[in-house]
């Protein structure tokens, strides 16, 4: 044949028969009597002078046609070829050639042999239906997500999880689904610190598709996508309603149990218990912080007389209109705690002694407005209060300790009694 060399065709490993446009062989390979050969194939119907296409399959017989009448520059067929031994798999392609001077065409038919792509293929097949059951049969709700939170995956359990068609989250962005308390801390998939490519887990709720909200508890990962040109989040999700409903149950019962530890059930302010503990950690803070703070120490002017006069009903009616005006008129990061029967401690944080002398006058007249009637009182005829003031300032807080400053707003209180009550005096 012009212009074709027997040289370069046999040098090549894929086994090629070249066919004029009838079909019949007219020049093959090495690799084309060698495989023929080795697999106990007939010479005499493969090989130089026989019609090829006899011993084609119909749809292979015609995809070649298809070629020779210049219909089609090319046709491939996939078909299996296994013996006792392996599985094998070619590539069959007929593409057209010039076979002579005279303009008439003829086809290259080559067999590729393609066996190790086509196990990779059905391993990585095998591997994605596995998986596939695997995420189609879970209870856990299996989604993946672009980098910013959008669906482009939901497996069908959402639907009795969530009450949404898979198709129904597919494009929408997750945070959409978060309730509006949640959104506000993971407004975006990026805000999650999904930048290391490591397993977090976080907790929210998320809205079903009857509007009602449950809770979820999603592990997520930032990972390539299968064909590995772009990143994106996948997710496994459960729904914990029950366990964090439960723990929200503990955490109030926790709560109203400390509650009840740490607040005098007369009066609703804190009580001793809570004044030494927090009294301790005030020392402990200005240990580290050195900002001061002051303590102030008030007593009821002549309560027992009080107590005598109208009875210990009205006497815890009085405790709890006192315990309120003090509340009501210090600021949220005071503490008023009752720690005796009349007597009552406020520790100021990062307050300062002129501070605590100005706030303590004004708790002082606060009271009086009040009104209540006292006419068994010596100092005057409605209810006053006697108040004695300590104080740590800033970077002095190593020379005294929490009895010190007790003893000081003590003895600043004996003062104000002393110099007649319904007095202010400070240590």
């Amino acid at each position: 044949m012009r212009n074709f060399s027997q040289v370069i065709l046999d040098s090549l490993t894929d086994h090629i028969a070249v066919i004029n446009n009838e079909g019949i062989i007219i020049s093959v390979n090495k690799s084309w009597i060698n495989f023929s050969k080795d697999n106990n194939g007939d010479l005499s119907n493969s090989c130089i002078g026989t019609n090829y296409l006899n011993v084609c399959q119909k749809e292979v017989k015609d995809g070649i046609a298809l070629v020779l009448q210049g219909k089609e520059t090319r046709y491939t067929f996939e078909y299996p070829c296994h013996d006792h031994q392996q599985l094998r798999w070619f590539l069959l392609r007929a593409t057209p050639i010039l076979i002579d001077d005279s303009g008439h065409f003829g086809a290259v038919i080559s067999h590729v042999n393609i066996t190790d792509r086509k196990i990779a293929e059905l391993s990585l097949a095998q591997k994605e239906e596995h998986y596939r059951l695997i995420t189609e049969n879970s209870t856990d709700f299996i989604s993946t997500h672009t980098v910013s939170g959008v669906y482009t995956y939901a497996s069908p359990i959402c639907q009795l999880l969530l009450g949404y068609h898979p198709s129904e989250l597919i494009g929408k962005s997750a945070c959409h689904f978060f309730h509006p308390e949640d959104r506000k801390k993971i407004k975006h998939f990026d805000d999650l610190s999904i930048k290391q490519h490591e397993i977090q887990t976080i907790t929210y709720r998320i809205r079903c598709k009857n509007k009602k909200y449950i809770w979820f508890e999603t592990k997520f990962q930032r990972l390539f996508a299968s064909d590995g040109n772009y990143e994106e989040i996948i997710c496994i999700s459960r729904d914990v309603t029950a366990q964090q409903l439960k723990l929200m149950k503990l955490q109030a019962e926790k709560q109203l149990l400390q509650q009840a530890i740490y607040t005098d059930e007369l009066t609703g302010v804190y009580n001793r218990r809570l004044f030494n503990k927090l009294l301790r950690e005030q020392f402990k803070e200005n240990q580290k912080l050195k900002y001061g703070f002051s303590l102030l120490m008030i007593d009821i002017d002549y309560f027992k007389q009080y107590n005598d006069t109208y009875g210990h009903p009205q006497g815890d009616k009085c405790l709890i209109l006192v315990a309120n005006t003090l509340k009501e008129h210090v600021r949220e990061s005071d503490f008023v705690c009752r720690v005796g029967g009349e007597e009552f401690c406020i520790l100021l944080p990062k307050t300062n002694k002129s501070k605590a002398i100005t706030l303590a006058n004004r708790l002082r007249k606060k009271v009086e407005q009040l009104k209540i009637l006292h006419a068994s009182s010596p100092a005057s005829p409605i209810i006053t209060i006697s108040i004695g003031v300590s104080s740590i300032g800033k970077n002095k807080s190593s020379a005294v300790d929490a009895q010190t400053l007790i003893n000081q707003a003590d003895q600043a209180l004996y003062k104000a009694k002393e110099s007649g009550r319904n007095n202010v005096i400070s240590q």
